[in-house]
């Protein structure tokens, strides 16, 4: 009851400062806030693949985009210069529960809490949001983060978001935009440095053609040390080409993790190749990748990812769709498939987990 109790209570604080932000429109034409957010719920029908599993069929939410619920405000301040806000908080549609995305309990806003200037200069922001490396990844990724057979999981992506950071996007300069965040970390007195994450990355758009590199670090704590730190380390790129009614894409990302746990991946290496076809109102997408991981204490292992799915397009704001994935993994080796928000399998060594779901999304 305490629990169900936290989450009313930031519900019904989301609604008023909602409220609040919709007065403050309509009092300032200079000014403007937006509600947004996402619903999307399906039904899977999927296996671990583990020795004697059978398949589950459960209603599954988030599978082609997350949920969520957000504000954004924007006020102009003349000059060109603007002052920009967002909030977003995730939850789970089949129940109305608030995640937190891995952060405290009691944390309502874990997908973005920003507030900042925006100008000809770029964008300069304050808060919790994404790191540069994410948006790399998730631009050449054909499935966008959703679906089985994102390379979310596969590519083995550990920073994606960051707390009390500094975050800034630079202007476009013939096609090329820089993005850089740094963050101050855990704010801890004993170690100073503890999560500090410094991201940057380079994108290139011009017409179809998308393609960027990326490098992210963060700050953890020596394996059996208390005070003494060591960077985690990733890195990659990819591109994306769009020549209607065709797409394709291909990228990669390498992890360096900081542990000594016997079973976690030390190291692993990813590259991931996929194409999309529109045909009508709907669109057809596939894609590969596999991952190479350095296992510790046992040696070196491969996994295959692939997915395939189907979008239609009831409306602009409005689709349905059906996909497949599998994930074949070597003995030494047990990657889970993500299906979105939800991951089936990676218990198992050697385990192959697969999925079939259909579901509907719907954007405000």
């Amino acid at each position: 009851m305490k629990s169900n109790s936290r989450v009313a209570g930031h519900a019904a604080g989301l609604v008023a400062l909602a409220l609040v932000a919709h007065t403050a429109a309509a009092q300032d034409s200079g000014s403007s806030a937006q509600i947004y957010g996402v619903m999307d719920a399906g039904i899977e029908v999927g296996t671990t693949g583990a020795p004697g599993a059978r398949s589950v069929t459960q209603l599954n939410t988030g599978n082609q985009a997350a949920n969520r619920f957000g504000i954004r405000v924007s006020e102009d301040l003349g000059g060109g210069l603007r002052a920009i806000a967002n909030v977003e908080a995730a939850f789970a549609a089949d129940t109305g529960a608030s995640l937190t995305l891995g952060e405290p309990a009691g944390t309502f806003f874990a997908r973005r809490s920003i507030v900042g200037l925006q100008g000809g200069f770029g964008e300069l922001t304050l808060g919790r949001d994404y790191v540069p490396g994410f948006w790399t990844l998730v631009q050449t990724d054909r499935f966008r983060y959703g679906l089985p057979g994102t390379v979310s999981t596969p590519s083995q992506i550990a920073i994606t978001r960051a707390n009390n950071g500094i975050f800034y996007n630079t202007p476009s300069f013939g096609g090329f935009t820089g993005k850089f965040g740094y963050t101050l970390g855990a704010e801890s007195a004993t170690v100073k440095d503890l999560g500090r994450v410094t991201s940057v990355s380079v994108e290139y758009k011009q017409g179809g053609l998308f393609a960027s590199l990326a490098a992210t670090t963060r700050k953890d704590l020596v394996p059996g040390s208390a005070t003494a730190t060591t960077s985690f380390k990733e890195s990659g790129g990819g591109i994306e080409y769009a020549f209607a009614p065709f797409t394709v894409n291909l990228g990669f990302w390498n992890t360096d993790p900081v542990t000594a746990t016997a079973d976690a991946i030390d190291k692993s290496r990813a590259m991931w190749i996929g194409a999309g076809y529109t045909i009508g109102r709907g669109q057809i997408n596939v894609q590969m990748a596999r991952t190479r991981m350095d296992v510790v204490g046992r040696g070196a292992g491969d996994a295959l990812t692939y997915g395939i799915s189907y979008t239609y397009t009831l409306s602009r704001t409005a689709f349905l769709y059906a996909a497949h994935g599998r994930v074949s993994n070597d003995a030494n080796v047990r990657l889970p498939l993500n299906t979105g928000s939800q991951r089936t399998g990676g218990a198992v060594f050697g385990a192959d987990p697969r999925a079939f779901l259909v579901g509907m999304r719907k954007v405000f």
